[in-house]
């Protein structure tokens, strides 16, 4: 056993608490408990959900985090990313990592530019929005100053569905009139689905068709934590990770439109309130670790 195990196993048991009790207070798995006590931070899935879990079990048992952190430092498992350390720690609670104070510093240095990047960024911004409004109304401007035989089939025409025989001029209007005319409900569009394709283990894939957009709002429920993070499966690359948390109302909005196959790996699914497109995600089962992994098939 750890020192930092020791540490927290004896501040448990002075509050009278058993490992069951600490899981129905932190939602963490038992086992999870157990390995944080017994030091065995392997057990633990990765080293971003062994500190949040060391700091959820620290608070349970009136300890500081913080101070934890400075007395077993070499205990306690250091994080690959560290700007994740800096911007996933619940407001009002945890250390301030070295990694976050020479953030700190470099961003005070880099300001100046940061703004006038900004500031770039935007005027670009709304020079493109500007130059796609002029070519869509300039585009409208041109179908309607058109002859009225050389108008696209958008345009109303005085058609009723009946052409007359040997006019294969007048069918073919005819056929996009009667398209237009279709009882409302019947797009051509296949209307949005989530789709499970296969759950494996604690892997569940699913499909997203008929969607314009891909969002995801991930927040805490049940007045405690929820630990995330989000991927590009095609390349790897980290969108966003961090804690949720209900208490400080801290909630994270993933854009994830131009991602083709996003996975969502999650510490603390019941803990966890998950949509996807503005709809609630009913997880598979209460697993508290789980990952899932959805295609976007725009």
């Amino acid at each position: 056993m750890s020192e930092l195990g020791q540490t927290l196993k004896n501040a448990r048991e002075e509050k009278g608490l058993s490992l069951d009790d600490l899981q129905e207070e932190t939602k963490i798995q038992k086992r999870y408990l157990r390995a944080i006590e017994d030091g065995d931070f392997k057990q633990l899935p990765g080293e971003f959900y062994t500190r949040a879990f060391i700091k959820s079990y620290a608070e349970s048992v009136g300890l500081n985090f913080s101070d934890l952190s400075n007395e077993f430092a070499n205990e306690m498992p250091k994080m690959h990313r560290e700007h994740a350390e800096i911007h996933t720690l619940p407001p009002g609670g945890g250390e301030e990592l070295p990694a976050a104070k020479a953030a700190r510093r470099s961003q005070s240095k880099s300001r100046n530019w940061s703004s006038f990047l900004n500031a770039a960024i935007t005027v670009v911004i709304i020079l493109i929005v500007m130059v796609m409004i002029w070519i869509v109304a300039a585009h409208y401007m041109n179908r309607s100053s058109a002859p009225q035989g050389q108008q696209g089939s958008g345009t109303a025409v005085s058609y009723k569905g009946t052409g007359a025989p040997g006019n294969s001029g007048s069918s073919t209007v005819g056929s996009t009139s009667a398209k237009q005319s279709a009882p409302k409900g019947t797009a051509s569009r296949e209307p949005e689905k989530l789709k499970l394709e296969k759950t494996q283990g604690t892997v569940s894939t699913y499909t997203l068709s008929g969607a314009k957009r891909f969002v995801v709002d991930i927040a805490a429920k049940n007045g405690s934590q929820a630990w995330f993070s989000a991927t590009d499966a095609k390349n790897g690359r980290q969108l966003q990770q961090g804690v949720a948390s209900a208490a400080g109302k801290k909630s994270f909005h993933i854009d994830a439109s131009t991602v083709a196959s996003l996975q969502l790996k999650f510490g603390s699914v019941p803990n966890t309130d998950l949509k996807i497109n503005g709809k609630d995600f009913k997880f598979p089962n209460q697993t508290t670790v789980q990952t899932v992994i959805i295609h976007f098939k725009k």
